[in-house]
């Protein structure tokens, strides 16, 4: 999806910067120069919201500061335990709608905010999926701000940065730890597909062998009598 987006950017004649976070993407730009990286930034096995603000503001700096004219957030998505999505969420400038969009450019409402139980069903593990719709009151006409609208922004802007980045974090290590979960499942399966095949066959080797000796024995016999 990463390079995709580079393609894209290449296609645009627009320049682009990278922030990288985690061990793996930190190795993958470091054997590659060509791409620029602002800031590398190790990640920990469990996000915190320390880690997302010290993104958020590195993220609200380049903005700030004229270098990029957009922000986008790459990560991906938790959809379930078997399976998760690749998405380009921008975070700045700020949408009226706030919408999301994947790779295939199907934008999804953040009013639309979901939540996950992880529960068990006939004995498996599994993940309910709830879409909350949120409404979106108008404000009234004859409204007064305390402070100035701008000064709002800029005091909310830096959380609406840390909660968008923190979920992220933690919807890549759902994701993460859900294909793991996967693949030891599937490893499990195998190894007891494979013991139950060879255990057939040894047995099928002990019997004919077992049934060789008999027959060997019967024929002993049968020439001494």
């Amino acid at each position: 999806m990463f390079l995709l987006r580079i393609r894209e950017l290449k296609t645009l004649g627009l320049d682009y910067v990278v922030i990288s976070v985690g061990k793996k993407g930190n190795s993958y730009f470091l054997r590659r120069p060509q791409i620029p990286v602002d800031k590398f930034l190790e990640g920990s096995n469990l996000p915190t919201a320390k880690e997302a603000q010290a993104i958020a503001d590195d993220v609200f700096s380049l903005f700030v500061s004229e270098e990029v004219d957009k922000v986008e957030l790459l990560y991906t998505k938790f959809v379930s335990l078997v399976k998760s999505d690749p998405v380009i969420h921008t975070l700045l400038p700020l949408s009226p709608k706030g919408e999301i969009c994947d790779i295939n450019g199907v934008c999804v409402d953040a009013a639309e905010d979901e939540f996950f139980r992880l529960t068990t069903k006939e004995g498996k593990l599994t993940v309910e999926r709830e879409v909350i719709r949120a409404e979106t009151m108008d404000f009234s006409p004859i409204l007064q701000f305390e402070q100035d609208p701008v000064q709002i922004l800029d005091a909310l802007l830096p959380l609406y940065l840390n909660s968008q980045i923190l979920r992220a974090l933690q919807e890549s290590l759902a994701s993460e730890l859900a294909a793991r979960m996967t693949a030891m499942g599937n490893a499990t399966d195998n190894a007891s597909e494979l013991k139950k095949n060879l255990s057939r066959v040894y047995n099928r080797q002990r019997q004919a062998k077992i049934t060789g000796e008999i027959l060997e024995i019967v024929a002993g016999a049968d020439a001494l009598a």
